[in-house]
């Protein structure tokens, strides 16, 4: 050792042992095996919100197009769809899809006047892992997500 530095091909100038980086690796896979299995079921979760969200901003747009437009708009979806379609007067405006994995569960339409009421629907969501939600939308034009306690009935 001369001038105060190591000539081992372990250590680095000014850097890390290989051992260092071996334990520092090692107990970051531990933590990694630890939190996959966590954040799988986390995922699910996350696309069903994600797209519930989803169609809630989208019935609540439309909404105010019609206000704003004095026209009427609808959204269309059919039951297993991953997609759904903004229309304005029933005449396909733009088809939108869901996150991967999303399907619609049962056909229907919202409709939104022009005074910005409501022919009153919910679109049923669900994922493959089998959770739900619905966007409810009211004679008024309110929307709201909920979460049903099972996926076969309503909330």
């Amino acid at each position: 050792m001369r001038g105060g530095r190591h000539n081992s091909p372990l250590v680095t100038p000014g850097g890390f042992s290989l051992i260092e980086i071996t334990v520092a690796l090692a107990v970051m896979s531990i933590v990694a095996a630890i939190a996959l299995p966590a954040w799988n079921r986390l995922l699910p979760n996350y696309q069903l919100d994600s797209s519930a969200r989803q169609v809630q901003s989208e019935l609540h747009n439309i909404k105010m197009r019609a206000a704003a437009k004095n026209i009427g708009f609808q959204l269309q979806y059919s039951d297993g769809a991953s997609s759904y379609t903004i229309q304005r007067d029933s005449k396909a405006l733009v088809i939108k899809p869901l996150p991967q994995g999303i399907v619609i569960t049962k056909a229907g339409t919202v409709s939104f006047s022009p005074r910005g009421t409501a022919g009153a629907n919910r679109v049923r969501l669900r994922h493959p892992e089998g959770l739900c939600k619905q966007v409810i939308v009211s004679a008024t034009g309110r929307v709201r997500v909920c979460k049903p306690n099972d996926c076969s009935g309503d909330c």
